[in-house]
Formats: C-alpha cells, structure tokens, sequence
C-alpha cells in the first residue's frame, strides 16, 4: 500500500510519535516520508529506513492517503491528492476559532485517546473521528533490560517532562517537600529540561527547588539526548510522579511504566486511555478551571484542578509508596506491552483503509 506520511521525526512528542509509527508502517508499505522540520535521529540503525522514505518523495503517489502528524491549528497543508487524515494531540477542552476551522479541514481526524474524541466531538467538529492510541518502545523500555540498576539505600521519585505548569512540576515540588523530611532517604529525580523556555523563567524554576527544604534531596537532569539515555536513567528510579493538569498523551509515564515502575497520576486527560486502578495510584479530579500558565495558556479552555484534597491524595500515596518501599508495576508491564508501537500503526491503517 502506498501511503504519505507528513510528520516531525525525532527529538519531540510529535517527533517520537512519528518515527515509530512511520518505521511500523514502513515494514510493510511503501510510504513517502514528508518531515516537518529537520529529521531529528538518535540512532545510526534508523538512517536507512528514513532515506528510503525520503526518496519516495520523489515519486510519490500523489492519489495515496496522506497522514498529518501535527498540531491542531496548523492543518491546512497537505501531501497529494488522497483522503487526507489529520492526528493532533492537544490539552485544553476548547478549540479557538482557527483550531476548529483547521481541525473541519481535513477528510477525517485521527486522536489518540476517547477523552480526546470526546473534546474534538463536544467542539463541534464534524469531520469523522478515530482512535489511534500511542505506543511504546519495548526494545528500549523494557525493564529486563535493566535488572541490575537496583539502588537499595534510597528511594528515588522520578518526573520527566519539559518545566511547565501543565506538567503540575510547582506542585510536586511543594509536596515532596511536605511529604518528606531531610533525614528520609529519598530523592526527587525531575527531567525537566525545557528548550523553549525564557532563561529568567528557567530560574524561577530552579529557585523553586533551591527555596525547598529537600533540595538536597532534588536533582535537575539536563538534556536527555537520546531515549536509552532516558530508559537508562529512569531504570534507577522507584516511582514515577505524573501529576499533570492535561495530556495529549503523555509518552514518559506510559514508558515508565514500562519500566515497571509504579506511577502516581491525576485521573483525567489522554492518558486516561493507559492508566488504571491496576497500573497507577490515580488522583482523583473533580474540578478543572482556567487553564493559564502566563506562558503558553492564557485561560482559554480548561485543565483539571489540583487542589487541597488532590494534594493530600498525591502526599499520601507518596508516603505510601516510600513507607512501604513499592518498586514495581506488574500492571504497567503488561499495559505496556498491549500499547507497543506496532498496535498503533496497525490500528492507523485500519483507519485509513476503512
């Protein structure tokens, strides 16, 4: 089958999103691969793969269905003349004026969870929706891998994701600090690093760590370069903390859990679609409010509250976890390996060949 895909590749959500799935559709089909941006490659063994689908670029079938991985608002552009399928991620439960005109512009709209589709529906997009969850790598994040990374002396919370208020980074700051004393042997791992932030922002960041009383016990990770750099260190970890507002998907918990880590997550947005009272100590949300970080979200659409009884929540499974010494996820295993990669590219294709 011929298809055109029109995709970051590497180095973001989006980018890691769009190598896996084109390298599981390019096993079996020939796909023109139109990159949005540079190539972003981690690893020598992916090149080759890329160069193939680079080339068919030249010839491409411009009658073939044509995939966009992109964001909601920037969907006018397209490959060829074929049905056209467009796959945003996105947080917020409303669409500005130009975001439903993007989204109603393409034949049919591919999301990644039904909390997804619920948005996109109660928007009033009328175009046809699926549901194509995301994957994970399980050559690199699988916890066999890894069995040796065993540290007994401490327990180590673990967060990744890029400094952002969404991610809720100010409040797990806060309740480490009152969860924990400086003579509990554990720490707070936070890969935050965030490219597109302002530097004095940055700072206001770092100096929310450096006011804590546990700052001894915070470590700030720069740049992870690669995915098994990631793995790698997160392997070290005991207990992933994912306490975000909203996610479009939200790729670092579900490869933590891979990591058969255990997770503690607010029980709302995409990753609703992964996470469960089997794999994650779910907090639970009863209200959302204005989403606005002063940054990227200005208080149009909403995200889920945390407020005082989700912070006792999150504080005591915190404590749970450490005073208990919980280290594994039998569960997240085995969600894991349900949402690999190669699920996802099969159920896209099952959406475009409909």
């Amino acid at each position: 089958m011929n298809i055109n895909l029109n995709s970051p590749i590497g180095g973001t959500g989006y980018g890691v999103a769009g190598i896996n799935l084109y390298k599981n559709l390019a096993t079996n089909h020939n796909v023109a691969l139109f990159p949005i941006g540079n190539p972003n490659l981690e690893y020598e063994e992916d090149v080759n793969i890329v160069q193939r689908g680079l080339s068919n670029q030249e010839l491409f079938d411009y009658n073939a269905p044509s995939i966009k991985i992109w964001h909601q608002f920037d969907l006018a552009s397209r490959v060829g003349k074929g049905k056209y399928f467009a796959y945003p991620f996105f947080e917020l439960t409303l669409f500005n004026d130009k975001e439903i005109h993007h989204l109603n512009f393409p034949d049919e709209l591919i999301v990644s969870s039904r909390w997804a589709k619920e948005i996109v529906t109660t928007n009033n997009i009328r175009q046809p929706i699926h549901i194509v969850p995301l994957g994970v790598d399980r050559e690199i994040f699988n916890h066999k891998l890894f069995t040796s990374n065993i540290i007994e002396d401490k327990y180590i919370f673990i967060t990744v994701g890029k400094w952002e208020i969404r991610k809720s980074h100010d409040v797990i700051i806060e309740l480490f600090n009152k969860a924990f004393e400086p003579s509990d042997n554990v720490e707070l791992w936070m890969i935050t690093h965030n490219p597109f932030l302002p530097p004095e922002i940055e700072k206001e960041w770092h100096n929310l760590v450096q006011n804590s009383k546990m700052r001894q016990h915070i470590k700030i990770f720069p740049r992870i370069k690669t995915q098994k750099e990631l793995a790698n260190i997160i392997s070290y970890a005991h207990c992933g903390l994912y306490i975000s507002r909203s996610e479009g998907w939200n790729l670092d918990m579900l490869e933590t859990m891979a990591l058969n880590k255990p997770i503690i997550t607010t029980n709302y947005s995409a990753h609703t679609e992964f996470c469960n009272s089997q794999n994650a100590f779910l907090v639970d949300i009863t209200d959302l409010e204005d989403a606005n970080d002063g940054l990227w979200f200005k208080g149009f659409g909403q995200w889920a509250k945390i407020g005082d009884s989700q912070k006792d929540q999150i504080i005591n499974y915190m404590k749970y976890v450490y005073s208990n010494n919980i280290k594994q996820n039998p569960g997240g295993v085995e969600t894991s390996e349900q949402f690999s990669w190669k699920n996802s590219a099969d159920k896209l294709l099952r959406c475009i060949t409909a």
